[in-house]
């Protein structure tokens, strides 16, 4: 199994977290506040591979390698919390190919 980490809305990791716990951090984001909050996006980090999803209340999703500096984030808009917890899934099994076919976009719509 490859290692992995989530980063909630507190700023609080939790090493390779089953996919009950993934839902309990992205419930986070539907908290009354969550938009104005230290840290307002949840995020989780493939971390062999350096690719991390984060999510934020309002449905973005972005995708970036933290171990490319020359790499900028892509957007994908409008997710519900079922697709960011199955884009979450598929960064925690290593699907980073699968992941990179969506319809990632460069800009923030």
């Amino acid at each position: 199994m490859d290692l992995y980490h989530t980063t909630d809305t507190d700023g609080v990791s939790d090493l390779n977290p089953c996919e009950i716990k993934m839902r309990e951090i992205i419930a986070q984001l539907d908290e009354p506040g969550a938009e104005e909050s230290n840290h307002p996006d949840v995020s989780l980090v493939h971390d062999p591979s350096g690719w991390s999803v984060s999510l934020f209340p309002s449905g973005i999703a972005t995708l970036e390698n933290l171990d490319e500096e020359d790499s900028p984030p892509r957007y994908l808009n409008k997710l519900n919390r079922q697709q960011a917890l199955q884009l979450w899934k598929d960064l925690a099994q290593g699907k980073i190919e699968y992941i990179l076919q969506h319809p990632w976009m460069h800009e923030r719509a």
